[in-house]
Parts: C-alpha cells; structure tokens; sequence
C-alpha cells in the first residue's frame, strides 16, 4: 500500500536488505514494514479518492474477435 514518508527511517521490505525512506517522498510499503513505521508517526497511508469513471454506457471504440 502507498504510503506519506513523514520522517526519515531505515527499513526493510523484506527483513534481508535495508534501504533508506526519505521524508516527503511515498513509498509502496509491505504491510509487516507499515506495522511498524505507520504507529510510530514516521509514515501514513495515502488515501485514494475514487477514481471510477462513470460513463453512460454507451461503447467507445471497437471489440475485435478472435477468429477461431
């Protein structure tokens, strides 16, 4: 899940290799490394607004089928 960096902190994804979050940037956290980080202040989820596109059903452009 995407996440605000708020502050500075070494981290690892994996628990094998470390690798540094800089504050003010986002990053894709794994949920053991979010765990962590996000009750401590030092990252926060991003929220995403919906994105659906709603339209009015009507089909833009063309189906092509595979002839079999």
């Amino acid at each position: 899940m995407l996440h605000d960096i708020l502050q500075d902190f070494p981290g690892s994804q994996d628990g094998r290799h470390t690798e540094q979050f800089k504050a003010g940037s986002q990053a894709d956290l794994s949920e053991a490394l979010a765990a962590a980080v996000v009750p401590a202040g030092w990252a926060r989820p991003v929220k995403i607004e919906n994105k659906a596109v709603v339209t009015d059903g009507a089909q833009s452009g063309t189906l092509k089928h595979k002839k079999k």
